[in-house]
């Protein structure tokens, strides 16, 4: 049994927060952007798609008690993509049948190379830890080299692969990279113990 996640959790730049409203329209430019969905494997994303995209998200919050935070940028207010903790969307094998639970981000385009996704995700690391998470997994396309360096910045390793099926029906290789939780969590968070 795992403890409940923080609806909201800051970091020097960044707040990591629940959905409201306001984030659907921000968050569907991002899914339509195909630079940005470009290893993402249902391809960009309609209005309609990024909405049930949010619903699933909020779903997950009330059904698990953590989920994937809305990712705003504390000096403007502005909604730079998300990051969190979230139930995949397949089944991955090796995990000795305990559930898996993914960690991920997707930023808009103008927001890479700054270090908000690094910054997001280590906080994120940190709450998975306390409140009880022993593993995570991350989900990434072996060309998505961003994500892939991301990871393994977090002491991610590839722990195998898998196929999946585009909405398309291609099947799609993806890496599988795994996070153990460490003996004794550092008090302020996860990795570089940032909270």
């Amino acid at each position: 049994m795992t403890g409940r996640a923080p609806d909201e959790l800051p970091t020097a730049r960044l707040l990591l927060r629940r959905w409201r409203a306001g984030d659907r329209e921000p968050l569907a430019a991002i899914g339509a952007d195909v630079r940005v969905m470009r290893h993402i494997g249902s391809g960009v994303l309609d209005r309609a798609g990024s909405d049930a995209l949010v619903a699933r998200l909020e779903r997950e919050w009330r059904e698990r008690g953590h989920g994937v935070w809305a990712l705003e940028r504390r000096a403007d207010g502005a909604l730079l993509g998300f990051c969190g903790l979230t139930a995949p969307a397949f089944a991955i094998g090796g995990l000795g049948g305990e559930r898996a639970v993914e960690i991920g981000w997707r930023l808009r385009h103008d927001a890479w190379g700054h270090g908000y996704a690094f910054e997001a995700s280590t906080a994120a690391v940190g709450v998975a830890w306390r409140i009880g998470l022993r593993r995570l997994v991350c989900l990434v396309h072996p060309e998505n080299e961003r994500s892939l360096a991301l990871a393994e910045r977090l002491g991610m390793r590839v722990a195998g692969t898998t196929v999946v099926r585009r909405p398309s029906g291609e099947p799609w290789r993806i890496l599988v990279l795994r996070l153990d939780r460490p003996e004794d969590p550092p008090a302020g968070g996860g990795p570089g113990g940032m909270a």
